[in-house]
């Protein structure tokens, strides 16, 4: 066994290392695994895991080796039945893809419970080779609360491991970087001081080339360029082992990094125990430890010498014999069977390679390692190429759109866009063919708003190749075709509802849950429209039990969100019980796609919540989201969120350039481009662009009949923009749009944004149309909405229009008072009695003191105040007036009756009140106040006879609205 030398500060790092995870970087043959080993020996808890390379192995392969070795090991802790998809070979058996998360949050779980019992040491070793899912797991075990005295080492080559793998794991994690040993350790570990400089020098310090160096100088040879005298110096060990040793380490170094006595002896056609006899000098030489080699560099030197032809004929065998290892019952993986067949594409043909792709990269994907899974395909498509072999057309076109389905899910967009393309080629007129390139493409998406002319001619091509077949492709392609002829241009839309029933009702007749989802998704998104949020309801209900049914997770989680919408434009707060579940149920799908549909949501409920800064970032993380993963829509649904975050904050300069924007970008649909711009321009003052911006629209000879989903936010800027304009011929033609929409909301897309209820512009319009009674009654009801929904600034931005439409205003300016009823205000002169009113109004339903008003509304001294407070003549008949609306409740009746029973004498006079502060200021005030509503009604009738019904003069005074 070979010393170990130097590394006492990394050791003693190590062993100060509490819970949590610690990095060890370094190159190939640096002594990481050594350090590891050092580390971990006379440990009573040490569970290895090894990664492969060359993807050998399926996803989770390290966690497998962690979790059987601590089961093994501790038999009495009970695994979670979920851990079977790790643990066991079988492939998981639930459905939903969301069992990922659940899978990482039971493998902490038993960490945990071990690490309760004992200080627990988890060392994975070669971390650059680990796939996604299973680094995946080691970042989300890093992140957790420590429970116990659990330990998470990892160790990998730097100029190996993906960037974005450590920067994820780094700020969580000690690190420790390991270099050259120093030219002391050198000399200790060669053990002879004479070469120890040259080794040192040639080396670098670095232990495995100092090692084979010096082997290599005891038997005369001289030290050159490392690399190449490493390699020369390992096929020299390898050529002095004894016969037989080199054909089955060719095998071994074919067949993987660990060495299975069944299948060398199925390859090397020989009987186990001569197996066993050749690598036991293998072991002796220390080419081979345990059932591995003893570093990979061995193995890559003897691939590296092996011919193409050789390396081929190998490979085919491996294949082959691990096929007999399964019938046996022994563990292989599919990921193992598809690299070798197509390795041996050029013997074999090219049907095993492929069927075994499809195989690895299903297993893979049943473990949500969506990039590792398309891997499979591809490589299966190179080796094939490679091979010289051409697969047929059917063939092809399903192994480059199954690709392309993987890379979307796995968030490369671009990738995925690019296999259908090349898919289209091979698919000829086969209906079927056509239908899978078509899907795919339909899945890739497109913006909305702007011509499909490629995506849809594509979709209309397959559907008419599928016409009459009855398949549930036939249903899925018309269905797709439907949804992309209404995401279209207003041109493109009338053609999709025929499409979208036709869908149904082929998918009904299949009663297959999956297809009928798909054509469910068709029926919806043609139906959507506003007004029709509650039809939408039903089929979004509908969707989901057919997706649950069919165990579609993403189908599943997009008819929740479907109905969540639907809720929200309807106005109903079971809205959000909805969304919690959608994101619940989305956030465990772990697909980049799906986080980033999920962030926009989580934005526009910050939004809705009245919560701009929130919003604003998520808005910003959504975006960067779907740039990453290539989303099509991504800056149509971004600067869908920042109309709403720039219309709330109401800054002119942001209000005219998102103008500017909003026609740049929608291009596809000029007459909501320029209603958007037309509103925006309006609430920044620039009425005169404003009204180019209408004008632009009104001369569209659609600009009324197409109503997509958007039309809502169309409808409600152009209304801002009429109101602000005067232009009352608009307003009136937008009011009858409007109006039977009142009950319900305004929201952009799938839940992408809340712009308020449509009562609220619905209100806005009768003010401007003089209808203040109806606008008052229309704004009410938008802010009880807004309220029920929770949408706080919508819900402050209603009150204010109600404060300008429904309540009285008295505002000194200068000189001058400005009065204000109803929408309509007028100027005074200052006279007392205003001042007297000003503080009465800004205590509505309080009782105010007359001596107080007296002293203008501050404190007073008051020689004595009567105990009963005594109305003069003009209040007492205002209350007789009152009495005798037969409207009038009784509860109402009651209080008038006690006010005018301790204000009058039973005979009906006045009391009387003695000539005292309390008196002379119950007179003076009464006769100011009174002048004063004779003024304003002569300037405004309306205020006039509202403050007339409403103000009660006496010793106390009081201002009551709802008595008016």
């Amino acid at each position: 066994m070979t010393a170990f030398v130097g590394r006492s500060v990394p050791l003693a790092r190590m062993g100060r290392a509490g819970p949590g995870l610690v990095l060890v970087a370094g190159e190939a043959g640096i002594g990481k695994t050594a350090l590891l080993t050092r580390f971990a020996a006379g440990r009573p808890a040490v569970f290895w895991g090894t990664c492969w390379a060359d993807d050998r192995a399926p996803a989770w392969w390290p966690w497998t080796q962690v979790l059987r070795a601590l089961l093994r090991e501790r038999p009495g802790l009970r695994a979670d039945p979920r851990l079977d998809t790790i643990i066991g070979d079988a492939a998981p058996t639930e459905p939903d893809d969301g069992a990922r998360t659940r899978i990482f949050a039971a493998v902490g779980d038993l960490l945990a419970r071990a690490a309760g019992e004992a200080p627990v040491v988890v060392i994975l070793d070669d971390l650059q080779w680990a796939d996604e899912t299973s680094a995946g797991l080691l970042r989300f075990l890093a992140r957790q609360p420590r429970n116990g005295p659990l330990l998470l080492v990892a160790a990998y080559r730097p100029d190996e491991l993906p960037g974005s793998v450590l920067a994820d794991l780094a700020p969580a994690a000690e690190t420790i970087s390991l270099g050259g040993l120093s030219a002391a350790e050198v000399t200790e570990l060669v053990g002879d001081a004479a070469w120890a400089p040259a080794v040192y020098r040639r080396s670098a310090g670095h232990p495995f080339f100092a090692r084979e160096l010096c082997r290599w100088l005891e038997n005369g040879g001289a030290a050159s360029d490392v690399p190449a005298v490493v390699r020369e110096v390992i096929g020299r060990r390898l050529a002095r082992l004894p016969a037989g040793c080199a054909e089955l380490l060719d095998a071994a170094a074919v067949g993987g990094a660990e060495l299975r006595p069944d299948v060398l002896a199925d390859v090397c056609g020989q009987p186990i125990p001569v197996i066993d006899d050749r690598i036991a000098p293998c072991r002796a030489a220390g080419v081979v430890t345990g059932p591995h080699f003893a570093h990979d560099l061995y193995r890559e030197t003897i691939l590296a010498a092996l011919p193409a032809q050789r390396r081929a004929e190998l490979h085919e065998k491996t294949g082959h014999a691990l096929l007999r290892r399964l019938d046996r019952g022994g563990s292989v993986f599919p990921a193992e069977l598809a690299r070798h067949f197509a390795s041996a594409a050029a013997l074999c043909g090219p049907e095993a390679a492929v069927t075994w792709a499809h195989a690895a990269a299903e297993a893979d994907a049943g473990r949500y390692a969506f990039a590792e899974a398309a891997g499979h395909l591809r490589r299966a498509r190179s080796a094939v190429a490679d091979a010289g072999c051409r697969l047929a057309e059917a063939d092809a076109v399903r192994l480059l759109t199954a690709e392309a389905d993987l890379r979307l899910r796995a968030g490369d967009a671009e990738t995925a866009r690019e296999l259908l393309d090349r898919a289209s080629r091979p698919a000829g007129r086969d209906g079927e063919l056509l239908g899978l390139v078509a899907l795919g493409l339909d899945r890739a998406g497109a913006r909305f708003a702007m011509p499909r002319t490629d995506l849809i001619t594509a979709l209309q091509t397959a559907r008419d190749a599928l016409d009459g077949t009855g398949t549930p492709v036939e249903a899925q392609v018309t269905a797709a075709l439907a949804r992309q002829l209404q995401h279209s241009v207003p041109a493109d839309r009338p053609r999709a509802g025929p499409y979208a029933d036709r869908a149904v009702e082929i998918a009904r007749r299949l009663d297959d849950p999956a297809t009928l989802a798909s054509c469910l998704l068709a029926r919806h998104d043609t139906l959507w429209t506003p007004g029709t949020g509650a039809e939408r309801v039903v089929i979004a209900t509908e969707i989901v039990d057919a997706a649950r049914r069919a165990g579609d997770a993403e189908r599943h989680v997009q008819g929740l969100l479907l109905a969540a919408n639907a809720h929200l434009e309807n106005g109903s707060a079971a809205f959000r019980a909805t969304f919690a579940e959608y994101a619940y149920l989305t956030e465990r799908l772990r697909q980049p796609r799906h986080d980033y549909l999920l962030r926009i949501r989580q934005a526009a409920l910050a939004l809705l919540d009245g919560d701009l800064t929130t919003g604003e970032r998520l808005v910003d993380e959504a975006a960067a989201l779907g740039e990453a993963v290539g989303d099509s829509d991504t800056g149509n649904v971004r600067m869908s969120q920042r109309l709403e975050i720039v219309r709330a904050r109401g800054d002119r300069d942001e209000l005219r350039r998102t103008a500017a924007e909003a026609v740049r970008w929608w291009v596809g649909v000029p007459a909501h481009a320029h209603a958007v711009a037309a509103g925006f321009l309006a609430r920044a003052g620039d009425l005169g662009a404003a009204r180019r911006e209408v004008e632009t629209v009104l001369a569209l000879p659609d600009w009324r009949a197409d109503r997509s989903y958007l039309w809502s936010v169309f409808a409600g800027e152009l209304a801002t923009a009429a109101i602000a304009l005067g232009d009352r011929s608009l307003c009136a033609v937008l009011l009858a749009d409007l109006s039977p929409l009142a009950g319900t909301c305004t929201v952009n897309g799938a839940l992408v944004c809340f712009m308020g209820s449509h009562a609220h512009r619905v209100g806005l319009l009768r003010a401007a149309l003089g209808d203040i009674t109806g606008a008052v009654e229309a704004l009410r009801a938008a802010l009880e909405v807004h309220e029920r929904l929770g949408a706080r600034l919508w819900a402050a931005e209603t009150r204010r229009a109600l404060g300008l439409y429904d309540a009285a205003t008295l505002c000194r300016e200068g000189e001058l008072w400005r009065v204000g009823y109803r929408g309509r205000s007028a100027r005074l002169r200052d006279v007392k009695g205003l001042h007297d009113l000003a503080i009465l109004l800004s205590r509505p339903g309080v009782d105010v003191p007359a001596v107080e008003l007296m002293a203008g509304g501050g404190p007073v001294l008051l020689d004595r105040i009567a105990a009963e407070p005594t109305l003069d003549a003009a209040a007492v008949n205002a209350y007789r007036r009152r009495l005798a609306d037969p409207g009038l409740d009784q509860a109402e009746r009651d209080r008038l009756v006690d006010e005018l029973r301790r204000a009058t004498r039973p005979g009906g006079a006045a009391r009387p009140l003695g000539p005292d502060n309390a008196e002379r200021a119950r007179k003076a005030v009464t006769a100011r106040i009174r002048d004063a509503i004779r003024r304003i009604e002569a300037a405004h009738p309306s205020l006039g006879r509202h403050l007339d019904r409403s103000v009660r003069t006496g010793h106390l005074c009081r201002y009551d609205p709802e008595s008016a």
